[in-house]
């Protein structure tokens, strides 16, 4: 039996996201523990930009963002109906700083984030991210293989 009690789990929306869900319900098994979840969005960059007018670039941001979401939402709904909507965070800014800035807001003891992503998400939470949450966080940290 573990001894955390108050978990975060970063994901990314995709798939792969259950298996880290199903990781940290398992090391919370038999606590008395509140489990978090964040999926950060980073700002996107690149050849959008210089395609798309700023108004443009914006909503495209926004409508990608509100797809996430909501697949996000309706698959921890189906797959994990007694995480509350209020304990699901949607973040904007980089991955790594979000997720350690929450977990500090939140008193969590434990973070579990994915080893990498396959995903056409991954960018956004998983991969060097869990590297970069690993230096200068106040917990621990656990990664999943996925």
């Amino acid at each position: 039996m573990s001894h955390y009690k108050n978990v975060l789990v970063a994901i990314d929306g995709s798939d792969e996201s259950v298996k880290i869900v199903s990781k940290a319900l398992d090391l919370m098994a038999g606590n008395d523990a509140k489990l978090s979840v964040a999926l950060v969005f980073e700002i996107l960059v690149g050849s959008y930009s210089y395609e798309l007018n700023m108004g443009d670039f914006h909503k495209a941001q926004q409508e990608f963002q509100e797809q996430i979401s909501k697949h996000t939402r309706e698959l921890l709904k189906a797959k994990f109906p007694t995480i509350a909507a209020a304990d699901v965070h949607f973040l904007r800014g980089k991955a790594g700083e979000e997720i350690k800035r929450l977990a500090a807001a939140l008193k969590t003891d434990l973070v579990v984030i994915g080893s990498h992503g396959q995903g056409a998400l991954s960018s956004t939470v998983l991969g060097s991210t869990a590297n970069s949450v690993l230096h200068g966080i106040h917990c621990d940290v656990y990664t999943v293989r996925v």
